[in-house]
C-alpha cells in the first residue's frame, strides 16, 4: 500500500479537530534545521494515552473474511466525478511530495445495484377510421385520359377533408372531359406516442462508488495496529468502512474486534453491473377490418347546386365522364358506408436481465464518524 507521508514536525501533526498534539523533544526549528525532516513526533490523545506516530485512528490490521486496513467509500451522485484525491483536506503547509503522498489509492471500481425497474406503462393505439377521397383528377378527354394529348387539371379536396362543399378551383368546359375520383382509405390504427412513455425508459444506469484505501502507513503504539485516516481529515459524504469480497452473506464485526469502533452499516455493492432491462416496443394489431364506402357528388357551380354527377367510391376510386360542355366547380362527399374496424395494442413487457457479479460488503462507521 502507498504510505502517507504525514507527520514528519510538529506543525504537521497537530489534528485538524484539536484531538491530539504532538509533543517530542527537539521538535521544533533549532540549530537551522527543521525537525520536520528528522523526527516522527508521538501524537497524544485527550485523555493523555499515546497515538503514536498516527494522526487518524489506529485499528486492528484485518478480521478473519475482510480485506486488510480500511477504505474510504462515498457514492458519486448526479454529475460528480470523485476521486480519490477528493476524500482528505490538503494542508497547505505540505511539500508538493507530502501532497502526491497523501492521496490515498484507490481500491477499485465498484457499483451500486440499480433499484427495482418500474412497471412498463400500457400500451395504447388510436382507432382506425374511413377517410374521405384526396380529391379528384380531371382529363380534357374522355375515359380519364392520360396520355401526352390530354390535359390533366388536379382538383384536391382540402386536408382532413370531412365530406362538407370544397370549392377548390374551377374548371372549364374545354377541360372538362371526365374525372377520376380518388379511393376512400381506411386509415389504420397507430401506437399512441402520448401519453405513453418512450420505449426502453426504464432507468438501467450504473452508480458508481468510488473506494480509496485509508491506510496513512505511521505507527501506532500497538505495533500490529494499521494508522488509517481520522474522521477528522475526512471531507463531507465520505464513510470509513471495511471491504468484504466473500460471496455468502457477510455480517459486520462487533466493536469489542475492531478496537471499539462500530462498522454497524452495512452496504453492498458490485464489481460488474450489466443492466439490458428495457420495455419493449408498442405494436398496433388489426383484430377486425374497416369497410368504407363514400358518395361524391360534383357540381358546376361553387356552391354544390348545379348538380353534375354522383358516384359510389370505394377502395379503387372510380373514373366518370362528364356531361358534354358541364363545368366543375365544387365537390361534397358522404358516407354510404363508415364502418372502422378495431385493433389491440401489445408490447410494453419488461425485457433484458440485471447481472450483477464481484460481489463486496462495506461494513461501514455511522456517517460523520
Amino acid at each position: 500500500m502507498r504510505r502517507w507521508a504525514i507527520g514528519r514536525v510538529l506543525a504537521a501533526l497537530a489534528s485538524v479537530s484539536g484531538a491530539a498534539v504532538a509533543v517530542a523533544s527537539g521538535c521544533g526549528a533549532t540549530d537551522g534545521y527543521d525537525c520536520r525532516d528528522l523526527l516522527e513526533c508521538d501524537v497524544m490523545n485527550e485523555d493523555g494515552t499515546s497515538n503514536g506516530g498516527c494522526e487518524g485512528t489506529c485499528v486492528v490490521p484485518r478480521l478473519l473474511g475482510f480485506l486488510p486496513g480500511v477504505f474510504l467509500l462515498r457514492e458519486n451522485v448526479g454529475l460528480e466525478d470523485l476521486e480519490c484525491d477528493d476524500a482528505v483536506l490538503l494542508k497547505p503547509h505540505w511539500t508538493d511530495e507530502q501532497r502526491n503522498n497523501a492521496i490515498p489509492p484507490p481500491y477499485g471500481e465498484l457499483f451500486v445495484a440499480p433499484g427495482a425497474p418500474p412497471e412498463c406503462e400500457p400500451c395504447a393505439c388510436t382507432a382506425p377510421a374511413c377517410v374521405f377521397p384526396a380529391g379528384l383528377t380531371v382529363s380534357s378527354g374522355w375515359m380519364c385520359d392520360d396520355s401526352p394529348g390530354q390535359t390533366l387539371t388536379p382538383f384536391d379536396a382540402p386536408a382532413g377533408w370531412d365530406g362538407s362543399c370544397a370549392a377548390p378551383g374551377a374548371v372549364g368546359a374545354e377541360a372538362f372531359g371526365s374525372f377520376r375520383i380518388a379511393p376512400v382509405t381506411a386509415r389504420p390504427c397507430e401506437v399512441v406516442a402520448f401519453p405513453v412513455p418512450r420505449d426502453g425508459d426504464v432507468p438501467a444506469g450504473r452508480r458508481g462508488v468510488v473506494a480509496c484505501d485509508a491506510n496513512r502507513g505511521a505507527t501506532c503504539p500497538n505495533r500490529g495496529h494499521l494508522c488509517v485516516v481520522g474522521a477528522a481529515e475526512m471531507l463531507p459524504g465520505w464513510r470509513r468502512c471495511l471491504l468484504s469480497e466473500e460471496d455468502e452473506e457477510v455480517e459486520c464485526p462487533p466493536g469489542e474486534e475492531t478496537s471499539g469502533l462500530h462498522f454497524s452499516e452495512k452496504l453492498t455493492f458490485w464489481g460488474e453491473v450489466e443492466d439490458s432491462r428495457a420495455c419493449s416496443p408498442c405494436s398496433c394489431t388489426e383484430t377486425s377490418p374497416s369497410t368504407c364506402e363514400a358518395l361524391v357528388s360534383t357540381f358546376e357551380d361553387a356552391a354544390c347546386g348545379d348538380l353534375v354527377d354522383t358516384a359510389a367510391v370505394a377502395e379503387n376510386g372510380v373514373c366518370h365522364d362528364a356531361e358534354p360542355g358541364s363545368t366543375l366547380g365544387s365537390v361534397r362527399a358522404e358516407w354510404r358506408v363508415n364502418a372502422p374496424g378495431s385493433c389491440a395494442p401489445s408490447g410494453r413487457e419488461l425485457v433484458g436481465e440485471l447481472s450483477l457479479r464481484k460481489k463486496v460488503t462495506a461494513c461501514c462507521l455511522p456517517e460523520g464518524t
